[in-house]
């Protein structure tokens, strides 16, 4: 496969996809062409399998794609996604089609932070604004096949609008940041977290399972019911998902101010679907740990393990 004409070395917190629309754009290519061209199956999303067609064409280590593109399967019969190192449990975590950006990061660094692929991740914690996915022009959500970074398949500029983003509470900075700091251990100026004194439960826990504790304590599953989706796609907002977040940093800091808040509907089942099939032992451990803090009893609905190895998860000594 012949390299393209004109190169651009990634940057160290830049995302693969958002890599590949700048490198592409520089070149006068369309990324739904640059796929097409690499693989002839239906889906289009870039995924770890298309790394070394991606090195070819622009001469970044495969290595660096590995690292950045998401590697699907299955384990212990739950579907689990490789990405950024790290182990995740649902595809659903990716932003994929329905992308998010921070405008003031966009304006000044020129690139897409990886970050900006997880649904978890709803804010900039570098300017502790809320990320924009939509454009300003056309109200649409910001695709990953627009012509260029800034560009939105409209014509409209998508990081144009000046002060038209909403900031965020000190909860969602610090859990934001926390996330950056897992995601980029290397980084030479890494940001200041409270997370670990806000919500002490996520103190070891991998980035998936302190979001799905967070997630657990939102509601769950049922924290969805009722919520406008963007596009018709099982995609919540940016905003929506910020709000999801803070609702469950705000049940998770309550016994720290000696109060215990009423759980919310579907948090007993989300708690015991995450002491079933986290990523981690730790993180099995800690939501079986809170089932049994909130009283929620060692038995529940279809409590049975997919993996026998796990059965002592359920027993009362932990």
């Amino acid at each position: 496969m012949s390299p393209l004409p004109i190169s651009a070395p990634p940057r160290q917190p830049e995302s693969a996809s958002g890599y590949m629309l700048r490198v592409l754009s520089l070149n006068g290519a369309h990324v739904k062409e640059a796929m097409a061209y690499c693989r002839t199956a239906r889906s289009m999303r870039p995924l770890a399998s298309d790394a070394e067609l991606f090195a070819e064409l622009t001469g970044v280590p495969v290595a660096w794609f590995h690292n950045r593109l998401p590697a699907p399967h299955t384990r212990d019969r739950w579907r689990e996604v490789d990405l950024f190192g790290r182990r995740w449990r649902s595809a659903w975590l990716l932003r994929d089609l329905h992308q998010q950006v921070c405008p003031v990061c966009l304006r000044e660094q020129g690139i897409a932070r990886l970050e900006w692929d997880l649904m978890a991740y709803p804010a900039c914690h570098i300017h502790k604004v809320l990320l924009q996915d939509m454009c300003w022009s056309c109200g649409r959500a910001i695709s990953p096949r627009r012509p260029s970074l800034e560009v939105c398949n409209c014509g409209g500029f998508i990081a144009a609008a000046t002060g038209e983003t909403a900031a965020i509470d000190p909860a969602l900075q610090a859990w934001v940041a926390w996330l950056s700091m897992q995601l980029l251990t290397d980084c030479s100026a890494p940001q200041p977290t409270d997370l670990e004194r806000i919500a002490p439960q996520v103190r070891g826990l991998s980035p998936d399972g302190a979001f799905r504790l967070i997630y657990s304590f939102a509601g769950g599953g049922k924290a969805f019911c009722g919520e406008q989706m963007l596009g018709g796609k099982t995609w919540l907002s940016s905003a929506q998902m910020a709000g999801l977040l803070r609702d469950g940093l705000a049940a998770l800091q309550a016994p720290a101010r000696g109060v215990l808040l009423p759980t919310k509907a579907g948090t007993p089942s989300a708690l015991a679907e995450q002491a079933e099939a986290g990523v981690t032992a730790w993180d099995r451990a800690v939501a079986a740990r809170e089932v049994r803090r909130l009283k929620l009893g060692r038995r529940w609905r279809n409590a049975v393990p997919r993996c026998p190895q796990q059965q002592e998860l359920f027993e009362d000594s932990l």
